[in-house]
């Protein structure tokens, strides 16, 4: 049997995790899009990606001079749309990137980033499925894409070229 929590604690306790949750979300805010917000829970699987051992050069640095945001998307929930108009207008001037994740059907996360920069033609995607417990063979995949409307519908990912490194 559970030892019963007073309700004084349990307000203390839930004000500390708000006081928490609150710092989290400022601090990871900073260089994204004004006006976004990153709902990465605590397990964030962006961040877990770019700590892969096997993750691209560019998704493991992240140092593109524009950051686009990071979304930990929800099931159903799409990219904002200022976020890709943002990696659009950025493919005209300088490096950027966007980072999110979305969930498969059984709510594992599928993580992608997407950047572009003066060396690269069209929007480089590189997306993997390392957190997808029915992925089969796990790993990273990295495409080439004309624009970043196709690189950020996952419906049109199709017509993005794949890139073999090395």
């Amino acid at each position: 049997m559970k030892p019963m929590t007073s309700p004084a604690r349990s307000r203390r306790l839930v004000g500390v995790s708000a006081l928490a949750c609150s710092a989290v979300l400022v601090t990871s805010c900073v260089g994204s899009v004004q006006g976004f917000t990153n709902r990465a829970p605590d397990g964030n699987p962006i961040d877990a990606a770019r700590a892969l051992p096997d993750a691209p050069g560019v998704v493991r640095e992240g140092s593109a001079a524009t950051s686009c945001g990071e979304f930990v998307l929800e099931q159903g929930e799409k990219l904002p749309a200022e976020a890709i108009a943002y990696l659009t207008t950025a493919t005209e001037a300088d490096e950027a990137e966007l980072a999110w994740s979305h969930p498969t059907t059984e709510g594992d996360p599928i993580v992608y980033f997407a950047y572009v920069a003066g060396w690269n033609v069209g929007v480089g995607l590189s997306m993997t499925n390392e957190f997808d417990s029915y992925g089969g063979d796990y790993g990273w995949t990295v495409l080439s894409c004309p624009d970043a409307t196709t690189a950020t519908n996952p419906a049109s990912i199709s017509q993005c070229d794949e890139l073999i490194e090395g």
